[in-house]
């Protein structure tokens, strides 16, 4: 796996996103067992790992109607970055937030893997590894 090209997306594309997301993930066609696709560990992390998203979700008691819920909610303001998918630049991006749940940082990163039929994958939500910035790009 290639080295992902980080940017910070326009306020507009961010706006963009998460209005076509909170759509995707509202739609009355939205099943959230087959339509949302989380990734629990990445391949070259140990399942014992506090920082995977399947050992976050255990310490937070999460589920995926949780998952669901914070995805919805995300604002603008907790916009971190955004990252060229490095398997083929032509697929949609995923876009990276610093949300604070349960008084601790999570890092999210998601995005519409297929508009057209509703399908959203959440490849990172997991505690931050390392401090979020001071400052986000539109906070």
């Amino acid at each position: 796996m290639g080295k992902s090209t980080k940017i910070i997306s326009s306020k507009v594309d961010v706006e963009v996103f998460l209005r076509d997301l909170i759509s995707v993930l509202n739609s009355s066609d939205f099943d959230i067992d087959a339509d949302l696709d989380i990734l629990p560990k990445k391949k070259t992390e140990s399942p014992l790992d506090p920082y995977t998203t399947a050992n976050t979700l255990l310490e937070l008691d999460f589920d995926r109607k949780d998952v669901w819920h914070q995805l919805i909610s995300l604002d603008i303001s907790e916009y971190l970055e955004t990252f060229i998918d490095d398997k083929d630049p032509s697929w949609p991006p995923f876009f990276a937030f610093a949300k604070s749940i349960q008084n601790r940082d999570v890092y999210i990163k998601a995005k519409i893997r297929d508009r057209l039929n509703g399908k959203v994958f959440c490849v990172s939500f997991h505690f931050a590894r390392h401090p979020f910035p001071d400052t986000l790009p539109y906070a």
